[in-house]
């Protein structure tokens, strides 16, 4: 059974651990190097349980095989109050499992009540895990910035997909 919390900075070294995953199939994320834990310190005070939440899940023995949180957008200037960005990483030993969607519909679910209206979803054109899973939850590709990237040595470019979500009543 797996379970959800707002995430603690003692559980920042799993949270790393698991985006440090996500890194050599360049798919997932843009960095090509491993980050480490004290990187990340100043990246993890930029998250509110109320407003702006780290999740992590964790499975039934209590170990940390994901996380899930919203950033706020372009730097977050007060108009863009109501849009944020969702960020997705799972334990390679939880993919393809549901844990994904399971993550993303708690998220999706409680975003009327921390003020988000928009959901923005960013990821590599070539990464079918997440297109899908966008998909499956009503996101809709709204940009396309082409050949942005490099990755592993192939040019890759960025879809940015979006998800309105009625404000709470």
């Amino acid at each position: 059974m797996i379970t959800t919390r707002d995430a603690t900075i003692d559980d920042l070294p799993a949270i790393v651990e698991i985006y440090n995953q996500s890194i050599p199939a360049g798919t997932a994320t843009a960095d090509t190097k491993p980050i480490t834990v004290e990187s990340r310190l100043q990246w993890f005070a930029q998250f509110s349980p109320d407003k702006r939440p780290i999740w992590v899940a964790e499975d039934e023995t209590g170990q940390i095989v994901g996380c899930i949180y919203v950033s706020s957008f372009y730097a977050g200037r007060p108009a863009y109050d109501k849009t944020a960005e969702v960020s997705l990483y799972l334990a390679s030993s939880h993919q393809k499992q549901g844990l994904g969607s399971f993550l993303l519909q708690k998220m999706i679910d409680a975003c009327p009540a921390l003020g988000i209206t928009t959901l923005l979803g960013m990821h590599f054109d070539h990464n079918e895990g997440t297109r899908h899973l966008n998909e499956k939850f009503g996101f809709e590709v709204c940009g396309h910035l082409p050949e942005i990237a490099e990755v592993k040595g192939k040019k890759r470019g960025l879809l940015i997909s979006l998800l309105r979500i009625p404000e709470a009543e």
